[in-house]
């Protein structure tokens, strides 16, 4: 018996201390959330305006291209409920925040829950737990439980090709998409797709790109529900004397028509609601056509020679409004 477990323990041992120190890496592993976390940390209170949203806003607005302290905090895969979270958690320190951009495009009001593993990652990075989601075995082993045996290996691996490839500081520490150049800087939460891929513009792929999108707005009980969380986010905001402006960010013209017209017209109705309710601004910017196929790197996402094109567009926009907003206040202040 006594032979046997050592045998067991022979084979135990070494994959334990494999576990471990796979858990010892994965809970210093860097990421796009906590380098967004980093960043607006760093400067959370000169912060003048964040930007919220999905992939779309994450990859499609430049903050740089501001003429105010911006920050993206978008993120892929990020719904409504967990933009909320990260500016309330932060509101009491966020003290010259005066704007909130709220991406609210085609499919942003019809899902709360980013994807099982998305939300197991962006809490490690911003403590934001999904509602009914338990974090226990999350927390004990993030390679078995959190990140998945797969997904983990995958890192470990990129990792140290990373490492025997480049000698180069330069290169980002944190995992990125396909089509972002990890040569690039992330300045404010920022780092977008460079170039086009033009292999992925075909009608079959927006097609099929389309079809995800239309899926989503079969969840009428994620409908009300965001709509909920959404309302009572612009009105706190609004009592703290911060004004959001819901946008949607530019799209390929071709990709567009594939889009479910119903679909596009209830969101719309929904959209409209809440900005009669609150008084709100909705730049929707969707299906603008001051945007061309080299401004994109694939049919619903910005590149970034397009984020900085649309970021400027947003900035003058801002600019007016806040103009008009001190010509306001100054007439009232003169009746």
């Amino acid at each position: 018996m006594k032979q046997f477990l050592y045998s067991v323990l022979f084979f135990v041992l070494p994959l334990f201390i494999f576990i471990a120190v796979s858990d010892i890496f994965l809970r210093n592993q860097n990421t796009i959330y906590t380098e967004k976390i980093k960043a607006l940390q760093n400067n959370i209170s000169n912060t003048e305006v964040i930007i919220l949203g999905n992939s779309h806003a994450n990859y499609g607005v430049d903050p740089t291209s501001f003429d105010y302290l911006t920050f993206n905090m978008a993120n892929v895969a990020q719904s409504i409920y967990y933009d909320v979270r990260l500016v309330d958690k932060n509101l009491d320190r966020l003290k010259n925040l005066k704007y909130v951009f709220i991406s609210v495009d085609y499919h942003s009001l019809y899902f709360s829950k980013q994807s099982s593993l998305r939300n197991i990652w962006s809490y490690y990075a911003t403590g934001i737990k999904y509602k009914d989601q338990c974090y226990f075995k999350e927390n004990i082993s993030p390679f078995l439980f959190g990140y998945t045996p797969k997904v983990s290996l995958s890192l470990m691996k990129n990792e140290l090709i990373e490492y025997l490839r480049f000698e180069d500081e330069n290169v980002i520490n944190f995992n990125v998409e396909r089509g972002v150049n990890k040569l690039d800087k992330i300045k404010n939460g920022f780092i977008s797709f460079t170039g086009t891929d033009y292999s992925s513009f075909t009608d079959n792929n927006f097609k099929e790109r389309a079809n995800e999108f239309n899926r989503t707005y079969q969840n009428k009980s994620e409908n009300i529900f965001v709509v909920n969380e959404l309302k009572l986010f612009v009105k706190k905001l609004l009592d703290n004397n911060i004004m959001p402006i819901l946008f949607a960010t530019p799209t390929y013209s071709e990709y567009n028509k594939f889009l479910n017209s119903d679909n596009i017209s209830k969101n719309k109705l929904d959209i409209d609601k809440i900005c009669k309710e609150f008084n709100l601004e909705y730049w929707n910017y969707s299906n603008t056509p001051y945007f061309e196929l080299t401004d994109f790197y694939n049919c619903d996402h910005l590149n970034k020679k397009g984020a900085k094109k649309f970021s400027k567009i947003l900035n003058v926009r801002l600019l007016q409004l806040e103009s008009l907003s001190i010509s306001n206040k100054n007439e009232a202040t003169l009746h």
